[in-house]
């Protein structure tokens, strides 16, 4: 007994087996082909039926021909399906990027050096018109004020190193001072002197104050860093009216220099000497000077000695816009008219001053030892305006 499909039945003679077949599977589906009922029996009871019958054999080939080229098979090398499997998309073929060839990297130029072309240079924008307050048409005589005296004593005995203080109203002629002749390095205070014989000489038509003057190497070597602020370079030129301004303004020394080749020092030497200053000069490198001989040139300046009314009011303005405020004027109220010149070095650190205070202008003049230490002199400064104040 063998199974097939779903219905069990006796194996046939291998005779019978073409009616037996026909038989099944017309009883399970009716009629049908004799090629069906040969493709429903399973290949190796064909071959058995085939091996008592050759003309069966020669069937089987021509059917497995057919059925081969029915299915597009064949006996040789198999075709490529058409329309079946989707051909990948193209790709693109790998092709050596090409190498690129490196750019020259150009030498970078050397710096040219600037040069520098000489020029006129006007330095009107470091002043302004300046209204200079009155003053008395004459000063009174000094008159010893042993009170002030001691205030000034007092306010420096907190302080170490040398300090030399002169005071003196012009009003009233109260003075007072402390170490006055002690002998110290002027700095840029000679720089006064120097304004002063200036105007001098171009009230007495010697100078012109419209002249060029030229700032050379031998110049330039004293600058301690004011150049640059006033756009100066070597052979720059520049009038004297301008060197006045830098000189007291920014206290520029190349300037102050080359003013005092202009007027010689010989001849400021000699005003010097003419006003009561004995100690100060400026034939000396030391330039020396004391507190009692800057408040005597002070007091020459704002007399006007020597000069024109209107050369005391210019040389006052321009001292009235000194850029260095940290002395004196930091020891009086603020706006208040402070013409002053300062001198600082390692070991100066110097303020002398004209001050429209409350009792009357004064002059006052703080000399020290000490290297840009203004405290000191702002609290001298401080107590004498509120001396004044307090005793008009």
């Amino acid at each position: 007994m063998r199974r097939t499909g779903f219905v069990a039945m006796p194996t046939p003679s291998r005779l019978a087996m073409w009616p037996a077949l026909y038989q099944y599977r017309g009883a399970a589906r009716g009629p049908t082909t004799r090629a069906e009922l040969w493709r429903s029996v399973p290949i190796r009871e064909r071959m058995d039926g085939m091996r008592y019958q050759p003309v069966g054999l020669l069937v089987m080939v021509l059917l497995s021909l057919l059925i081969a080229a029915g299915c597009g098979g064949s006996g040789g090398a198999d075709e490529p399906a058409v329309g079946i499997t989707p051909l990948p998309a193209p790709t693109a073929e790998p092709t050596d990027a090409p190498t690129p060839t490196p750019t020259a990297v150009p030498a970078t130029p050397e710096p040219v050096p600037t040069v520098h072309l000489p020029q006129v240079t006007s330095l009107e924008f470091l002043s302004a018109d300046v209204a200079v307050p009155e003053l008395p048409s004459a000063f009174a005589p000094p008159l010893e004020d042993p009170a002030l005296a001691a205030l000034i004593r007092t306010t420096l005995s907190g302080y170490q190193g040398a300090y030399s203080v002169v005071v003196r109203n012009l009003k009233d002629g109260r003075t007072a001072s402390f170490n006055e002749g002690q002998v110290y390095r002027a700095a840029s205070l000679f720089k006064l002197a120097l304004l002063l014989e200036a105007y001098r000489q171009r009230d007495a038509g010697e100078i012109d104050f419209s002249q060029l003057l030229t700032l050379t190497e031998e110049y330039v070597a004293y600058d301690f860093g004011t150049l640059e602020f006033l756009g100066l370079e070597e052979g720059d030129m520049l009038s004297v009216a301008d060197a006045l301004k830098a000189m007291i303004i920014v206290s520029d020394t190349p300037t102050a220099v080359l003013i005092q080749d202009l007027v010689n020092p010989v001849r400021v030497e000699q005003t010097l000497r003419s006003l009561g200053i004995n100690d100060m000069s400026v034939l000396t490198e030391m330039l020396p000077t004391t507190a009692h001989d800057m408040a005597l040139l002070m007091a020459a300046v704002a007399g006007g000695e020597g000069v024109t009314a209107e050369s005391r009011s210019e040389m006052l303005a321009l001292l009235l816009q000194e850029s260095i405020r940290g002395g004196i004027p930091s020891g009086v109220p603020a706006n208040s008219a402070v013409a002053h010149k300062t001198g600082n070095l390692v070991n100066a650190t110097h303020d002398v001053a004209l001050v429209w205070g409350p009792g009357g202008p004064y002059v006052i003049a703080v000399l020290s030892d000490r290297s840009w230490e203004w405290q000191a002199t702002v609290a001298v400064s401080r107590a004498v305006w509120d001396y004044f104040a307090a005793n008009p």
